[in-house]
């Protein structure tokens, strides 16, 4: 059994649960051999033969030429013994020993559906083919689902094991150690080097300061290296810990630009829609699927407001959500100073998020992403801006664009080359700012305004559309809003049906989660029980798929709506797996006295 606690890409921080054991993932299976033990600080171990020992033992019974007897729980099956260019050959053997599972191609996926743990076979192939272990972990976990634990052998080093568990791996061996080690090869999370090229003496590691050989310090640095991950994971930093490792081999880039550019359809769905900071540092974080899937957002959900006649495009500020930093509330006030400012759109040219309307500022990433702010545009990044402020104007029709932009101006033009620009020298200037108030007064002084009522009703739709879809309109339609934003009520006949918080989202109450199931969206069914407390996968029979984790969501039994609250898991995961927390209840039903 297995229960998710944290998460990153498709890797997950867990507990695995093996007969009378809990273990953690990410976790590293230690190779034991009768000549050389393995470490003290294993958690479990990858034999030949049982030994007396506690930890869990993972027992290789050869292959299915030479198989070994065993009738283990914990025994692995006989493998095919065949390489990655020949996987598919069909053997007549299962591939499937009690709760275990080797699957070298994909018509072993069908054997495995049993299976607890599945193991990819021909590990260290895959160091020649990354785009072949991106296509295997998308059929491993297409096919099979989110409850099985992943695990490859023969591929793990300390470099490379974030990027595994970024890809979905739950459980490495450290095999390649033993390997390298023999080969005179000195790992750190850095790469590997010829062991006569090191600088033990500034290692640091046990077996470095004690005069320890050199396989001792490269399991040291392999298990030193999991609890790196495991804690990056803790904290919902792992795909940053995987953008610095990138530029230690060309295998780890190359597994991480597969993912993005190719596996956005099957990675995203596991990729949390609600989060913390987020480290935009390097060329790869503009792929990253929560980038990703706010531009096609924007593309996609996103409707500017009608009233909005006038286009206002703004540099991005260093503080978050932007109405927050000294810049853009000098950029309020020239707006504000201006005759018609109820009929300006504010949105943020930014990278690596392209365009952020003012009202999706506190939405994630918007509201999370940190990068360098320098004025230099990279071509990548000038491209995002160029392809979404392409599409936006094409979707949303305005009277007239004003360019109060830096060092965004020349991108911005090249699109929009009658848009007027604005900034004198510097955007927040006081030339500047006076040239802004001006120009607005020029383009917008004989256009209709509109009050400021009706004005934040609209952006309230955007939000709510933004988040939910079209079952977004459905909630607000006919709505009044009450409080100061970020802290704003949705009523609807007097009745609550969501609250906007400063975290950017609506949460649901019970009326609100009520309109979304009729709607049917965002919904999860449950088994025939009144929650009290949190809800858990084992009591969830289905979701819609459009649920990511960090959604708001109705939990509802039979057409009824029991409970609301915020998702923990992707919509597969609640129907898959038997054990964690499915939704964080907010409201629930009361029992009846």
């Amino acid at each position: 059994m297995f229960e998710i606690e944290a998460r990153g890409g498709l890797g997950r921080r867990g507990t695995w649960t093996r007969g009378d054991r809990t273990l953690a993932t990410p976790l590293v299976l230690f190779l034991h051999r009768s000549s050389r033990a393995a470490p003290t600080y294993a958690e479990a171990l990858f034999v030949s033969e049982r030994i007396d020992d506690s930890r869990l033992q993972v027992r290789v019974r050869g292959s299915y030429f030479d198989p070994r007897i065993g009738n283990h729980p914990d025994d692995l099956p006989p493998t095919k013994g065949m390489p990655l260019s020949m996987a598919d050959l069909e053997i007549p053997e299962d591939g499937v020993a009690e709760e275990f599972a080797i699957v070298a191609g994909e018509l072993d996926l069908p054997k495995a559906s049993g299976a607890d743990a599945v193991f990819l076979a021909n590990g260290p192939e895959f160091q020649r083919s990354p785009r072949e272990f991106v296509a295997a972990m998308e059929r491993l976990r297409e096919s099979l689902g989110p409850a099985k634990i992943a695990a490859v052998t023969g591929l793990a080093s300390p470099s490379n094991l974030s990027i595994l568990v970024y890809a979905g791996i739950d459980v490495v061996d450290s095999s390649r150690m033993i390997l390298d080690s023999a080969r005179g090869l000195f790992h750190t999370s850095d790469g590997g080097i010829p062991v006569s090229e090191a600088d033990r003496a500034a290692c640091g590691c046990p077996a470095c300061t004690t005069g320890g050989d050199l396989q001792s310090h490269n399991d040291h640095a392999l298990y030193r290296e999991v609890l790196l991950v495991r804690n990056h994971l803790s904290h919902g930093r792992l795909r940053e810990l995987v953008e610095r490792r990138l530029a230690n081999a060309p295998w780890n880039t190359a597994v991480v630009r597969h993912l993005d550019l190719r596996g956005y359809d099957w990675m995203e769905p596991y990729t949390a829609v609600a989060g913390g900071p987020m480290l935009a540092y390097s060329h790869e974080s503009l792929h990253r699927p929560e980038i990703v899937r706010f531009r096609r957002r924007i593309q996609e959900r996103y409707r500017k407001p009608p009233s909005a006649r006038i286009l206002l495009l703004l540099p991005c500020s260093a503080r978050k959500p932007y109405s927050a930093s000294r810049s853009h509330r000098r950029f309020r006030d020239a707006i504000l100073a201006s005759a018609n400012p109820s009929v300006v759109h504010e949105v943020i040219v930014t990278s690596p998020l392209g365009l952020i309307p003012r009202e999706l500022e506190r939405f994630h990433p918007a509201r999370d992403y940190d990068i360098p702010v320098t004025g230099d545009w990279s071509r990548d990044e000038a491209a995002i801006v160029t392809e979404d402020l392409s599409a936006f104007v094409e979707t949303n029709r305005y009277d007239a664009v004003v360019a109060h932009l830096g060092g965004e101006a020349p991108i911005v033009h090249d699109v929009l080359p009658d848009a007027v620009l604005s900034t004198k020298d510097h955007p927040t200037s006081e030339d500047s700012l006076v040239a802004l108030t001006r120009t607005l007064d020029q383009v917008a002084g004989s256009v209709r305004s509109v009050s400021k009522g009706a004005r934040f009703a609209e952006e309230m739709s955007n939000i709510a559309r933004f988040q939910l879809g079209d079952a977004g309109l459905d909630l607000v339609e006919g709505a009044t809003f009450r409080g100061r934003f970020p802290d704003v009520r949705v009523l609807r006949g007097g009745e609550q049906v969501a609250m906007h918080t400063t975290r950017g989202m609506l949460s649901l109450t019970l009326a609100g989660g009520d309109i979304l199931s009729k709607r049917d969206a965002y919904w999860i069914e449950i088994e025939d029980f009144l929650p009290v407390g949190n809800i858990f996968a084992v009591g969830v029979r289905d979701a819609a798929h459009e649920i990511r984790p960090g959604d708001e969501v109705a939990v509802r039994h039979e057409g009824e709506v029991r409970a609301v609250g915020a998702a923990r898991l992707g919509w597969r995961e609640m129907k898959d797996l038997r054990r964690g927390e499915a939704v964080h209840v907010r409201h629930g039903l009361e029992r009846p006295p």
